[in-house]
């Protein structure tokens, strides 16, 4: 599920990279595995669960927020696509630089990143 980006984004956004898509591309599909984390920085992108055979997304994500951390998060398969609903520029944060930050952080907000990653996960897994 997308959550807001902080507003010490501009900092952080200077050392990622800046990716264009078009309508109808996707960003990453279910069972990919998780590289990079992302940031929309403009457009309209969809979260799709591989239960859904319909063109409207479970999920949408909103301008400055993230989403793709769970896979990255977990060290797991991507469990639902991120497709672009309309032309998008996202910014992507790698896998080793989301790690370099993660151990930066106190191992209470670690831990607590991973449980909360895996109990939305197993929410999902029981639907």
């Amino acid at each position: 599920m997308p959550i807001r980006a902080c507003p010490i984004q501009c900092e952080i956004i200077n050392n990622m990279k800046k990716l264009d898509y078009k309508s109808g591309q996707y960003i990453f599909k279910a069972g990919d595995k998780g590289k990079e984390i992302f940031l929309l920085m403009s457009g309209d992108v969809g979260i799709f669960l591989p239960t859904n055979d319909t063109k409207d997304p479970n999920f949408k994500v909103g301008e400055n927020e993230v989403f793709g951390e769970m896979g990255v998060i977990e060290h797991k398969p991507r469990m639902a696509s991120a497709r672009c609903m309309s032309d998008a520029t996202v910014i992507a944060l790698s896998e080793s630089e989301f790690e370099a930050r993660v151990e930066k952080a106190d191992p209470f907000i670690r831990a607590l990143l991973r449980i909360l990653s895996q109990t939305v996960r197993n929410l999902q897994d029981k639907k």
